[in-house]
């Protein structure tokens, strides 16, 4: 099992509709090759994407770490200049505390 991440992504204030539907469509296009948003072939997984009304997140899994940079630098090409993303290590802390919990039952 890889890291996950959480990675948000916040549309860019100012932004117009055909640079936001273009880079959409870059986006829609890279998940069809790839299963991901990052167009990387292999060692990122992707979990699930979740959609708000200033961006979203996606939930991914990072297996290989050049797999990484060259998601993230996709991100950074193609949506840079209309989204703000960044990505968060995340780890389980119901099984962290699991033990802790279970004592105070």
């Amino acid at each position: 099992m890889g890291q996950k991440y959480l990675q948000r992504f916040v549309y860019a204030e100012g932004v117009t509709k055909p640079a936001l539907d273009e880079a959409w469509g870059q986006g829609f296009k890279a998940f069809a090759r790839s299963g991901n948003w990052g167009d990387v072939d292999s060692g990122i997984v992707h979990h699930q994407t979740y959609g708000t009304g200033w961006g979203g997140y996606a939930l991914i899994e990072v297996e290989d770490p050049e797999a990484f940079g060259r998601y993230q630098m996709f991100h950074n090409q193609t949506y840079g200049h209309v989204v703000h993303v960044t990505f968060e290590p995340l780890w389980d802390m119901d099984r962290a505390f699991e033990a802790t919990i279970r004592e105070l039952k």
